[in-house]
């Protein structure tokens, strides 16, 4: 019998008239048109009429399933209950390879439970028992959950090594349906979590394509579709993405409000970027709701609507928070130096940089190296250092023109072009900005689209009076000059200087240097 087509019979039959192989059946017909509840009813009842039969080896694997249909589901408490079954019934027989199936939900208890070591050991087990009992399953299973253990170890390239280990079983067709819907998901999931731009685009199509004809109506289909979303994203296809992005939430509805969360902050994202500010404000509190944190999201939504303050403090609350994927945690940062700069906060906004350059060269991906270039940049331009800020500019723009991610990218190139334009080079200024201009207008970035025309257009901003000296001036309070600096920098006099800070205050209304440099941030002149 097909289990992803049960019999009408079976559909229609109450779960106590049914033998425990019916059930199991039942269950896993169940699992694949995307009924995670029903599954789980079926499982249970099977459980006990394998319990009830003392058979020890297909209850421990009842046990199993039923742990990973709970865990899935972010049920952790019952999840536990069932692990502890698990082993309850292993005990029973230790020498078959149903308790080694064991070690390896013990391997992604200790990984959620933060206990590395010990989820590496278990993981490792049952590879081993794999290889052993030839089981492809197990051991494809357990190099995947390896990998996970290994990369939250920061071992990076030892981890995508499981991975693509454990993804070449499933392209070769020698797993089972369940397991090699478990390894893509693993594999991209991972991707997506670390920033692998490159590895995630070779393996999104192939898994979609699997889900699409076997997964059924599972949450296979939808997770992979997702992150297929994330790519075209950062590929730049917005409204196919945000489409996808919605689809796929509706799709995965009934298996935990937490994945329906990340459509709907993938979609956010995209409504933000396009000026859709209410759109996406809708999309990150409904993501918000779900349990999903809306951050650097709903900050950067902030931070467009003219309330800094209010994104900075977002911002640094989601930063002390839990550290999260690499990818995650690396956005909160970059998002963090662009909101701090932008309040003039320069010294905090390279702190966060410097994290942010850690943690890129701790994963190895090109695309935390791009925005960790991009955030060394920014503060060195903030600080004034313009032949400082341009090399890592420029290897954020070939990063990003290489991953094919032409939003960062294009972001890159306005900062070049600010760059450009304070060291007097005004020709590649505009160069820098128009390339930039033309990536925004074919995305459809409308704001960025009015930001750049308005860079353009006015290459000397001059607001509320200044002059070009008042302009100097205030400049180099911004970048935390004193007096005395000032004075040495422009070839003037102390005196002349207060006299200048003086009418900059009275003319922009603030009364400290602090004010002043957050004015000079949120005018865009520095």
């Amino acid at each position: 019998m097909d289990v992803r087509q049960p019999s009408a019979a079976h559909a229609a039959a109450k779960l106590d008239e049914l033998t425990a192989s019916q059930l199991e059946a039942r269950a896993d017909a169940e699992f694949w048109l995307g009924q995670p509840r029903e599954s789980i009813a079926a499982r249970q009842q099977a459980y006990r009429l394998h319990r009830d039969a003392n058979d020890a080896r297909r209850a421990t694997m009842a046990a199993w399933r039923l742990f990973y249909a709970h865990f899935d589901l972010d049920e952790a408490a019952v999840a536990s209950g069932w692990l502890q079954r698990c082993h309850r019934h292993a005990l029973e027989v230790p020498e078959q390879i149903e308790s080694h199936y064991v070690a390896l939900a013990d391997a992604d208890w200790a990984l959620y439970k933060g206990q590395l070591d010990d989820a590496l050991a278990s993981a490792r087990r049952a590879c081993e028992a794999g290889r052993q009992f030839d089981d492809r399953d197990l051991e494809a299973l357990a190099l995947g959950v390896q990998g996970r253990i290994l990369i939250t170890r920061r071992d990076v390239a030892a981890g995508l090594d499981r991975l693509d280990e454990a993804m070449v079983a499933a392209l070769s067709g020698e797993l089972t349906a369940f397991a090699t819907g478990w390894v893509y998901c693993l594999l991209l999931s991972t991707c997506q979590e670390l920033g692998d731009v490159r590895r995630a685009s070779e393996w999104t199509d192939i898994a979609v394509r699997w889900s699409e004809e076997r997964g059924q109506d599972s949450w296979y289909p939808g997770l992979c579709r997702l992150h297929r979303c994330e790519i075209r994203s950062l590929r730049g296809d917005w409204s196919m993405a945000e489409r996808e992005a919605l689809h796929a939430a509706e799709e995965l509805a009934p298996f935990g409000d937490y994945l329906i969360a990340e459509g709907q902050y993938l979609a956010g994202e995209i409504r933000r970027r396009r000026g859709d500010h209410a759109g996406a404000r809708a999309a990150f509190l409904r993501a918000h709701e779900l349990g999903r944190e809306p951050q650097p999201g709903l900050a950067l939504l902030r931070l467009a609507e003219g309330e800094a303050e209010d994104a900075a403090a977002a911002l640094r609350l989601a930063i002390s928070g839990r550290p999260g994927s690499p990818v995650g945690r690396g956005r909160l940062l970059a998002a963090h130096v662009e909101v701090e700069l932008v309040l003039g906060h320069i010294e905090t906004a390279a702190r966060s940089a410097e994290e942010l350059n850690d943690l890129a060269a701790a994963s190895r991906a090109l695309y935390l190296r791009g925005m960790a270039a991009t955030a060394n940049g920014s503060v060195l331009l903030a600080q004034g250092d313009v032949n400082g800020a341009l090399p890592p500019l420029r290897t954020a723009c070939d990063l990003y023109r290489e991953l094919s991610c032409p939003y960062e990218g294009a972001s890159t190139r306005v900062l070049l072009g600010m760059a450009a334009r304070r060291a007097g080079d005004e020709q590649t200024a505009l160069l820098e900005l128009d390339a930039a201009g033309a990536i925004f207008e074919r995305l459809g970035a409308t704001p960025d689209v009015q930001r750049v025309a308005e860079l353009r257009s006015r290459p000397v901003s001059r607001p509320d009076g200044l002059t070009s000296r008042e302009l100097d001036v205030l400049r180099l309070v911004a970048q935390g000059r004193s007096n005395r600096q000032i004075a040495a920098e422009l070839f003037i006099s102390e005196h002349t200087v207060a006299r200048h800070i003086s009418n900059i205050f009275r003319k922009i209304d603030v009364a400290s240097r602090s004010a002043a440099a957050s004015y000079a941030y949120q005018h865009r002149l520095v």
